[in-house]
């Protein structure tokens, strides 16, 4: 099988306007040489000076939408898509209008929240939105709302495909909006900090106990006592700590599709690792 794909070629099917194709595959493939995002990388592997391969790249952004443009990479047979969001790290970057603080208060630098759909054991990205902590104080924003937004513009595409999402998508506010949208979703619980509680039908708290070996399944609990969902746990050998999966889909289901058996393991990316996301900005 060829794995190699012609840059020029790949372009024509994301953007209509040949001349836009045309760009997109020059600046492609300078960021592949320069295996980075940065512009004042980018235009070194441009052809001609610097300043004018800048000057093309801005025209380029100012007519095209590559965002949109993503979207065409979308899988139809995926079975579920990936939500991820990757902290960019941008120390240098001091007068860059969108770059802020990460979340340990000091690093500068911003969040690109990915969307991607399963490939052959890798995932490959079809939508994105980015944001940091100076575009949220300025647009009177929340990371929140950027994580609806994401959701948002995919909801269409989902069907009854489940998202399949982190630890750091595990709260209340989210639930309620995908309930509301109606999409399914597969989400790992976080129990590290200010754990939620749950429920039963009567209003009983339910507490989640396992031991090492076991798979507990608890079907129809509420969550903080207003989302109903099923929640499953498994303490797989060799861990130091069980895992609980919460999803509005059968719970077996939901587990199969976020912790894959040992020998599927290899042919499903998990959500907090997309596969070349990370590399492509170091």
């Amino acid at each position: 099988m060829d794995k190699f794909i012609n840059n020029q070629e790949f372009m024509v099917e994301l953007f209509d306007d040949e001349e836009q194709a045309e760009r997109a595959g020059e600046i492609g493939a300078a960021i592949l040489e320069a295996r980075s995002l940065r512009l004042t990388d980018i235009v070194v592997e441009m052809e001609g000076e610097s300043a004018a391969g800048y000057k093309r790249i801005q025209r380029f952004l100012a007519k095209a939408d590559p965002r949109t443009a993503l979207w065409r990479l979308f899988q139809e047979d995926a079975e579920f898509v990936i939500g991820d969001p990757t902290e960019i790290e941008r120390p240098d970057a001091r007068k860059t209008e969108y770059v802020g603080t990460l979340k340990d208060g000091k690093t500068r630098g911003f969040w690109a929240l990915m969307l991607a759909t399963p490939y052959r054991g890798r995932a490959i990205p079809c939508g994105m939105v980015t944001y940091s902590s100076k575009t949220i104080a300025q647009g009177m924003d929340s990371r929140n709302l950027n994580h609806f937004r994401a959701f948002d513009g995919l909801k269409d595409m989902l069907g009854g495909r489940p998202l399949v999402l982190d630890r750091e998508f595990s709260y209340l506010e989210l639930m309620l909006n995908l309930f509301e949208e109606q999409i399914n979703w597969v989400i790992r619980l976080n129990l590290r900090a200010n754990p939620p509680k749950f429920y039963d039908d009567d209003g009983r708290e339910v507490t989640l106990t396992i031991s090492p070996g076991e798979i507990v399944v608890l079907n129809h609990v509420w969550y903080m006592g207003k989302v109903c969902m099923n929640v499953i746990g498994t303490w797989k050998k060799g861990l130091a700590e069980p895992m609980w999966v919460m999803t509005n889909l059968e719970a077996k289901i939901g587990l199969r599709i976020y912790f894959p058996p040992h020998e599927n393991r290899g042919n499903v990316p998990r959500p907090e690792k997309l596969a070349g996301v990370d590399q492509a900005y170091e």
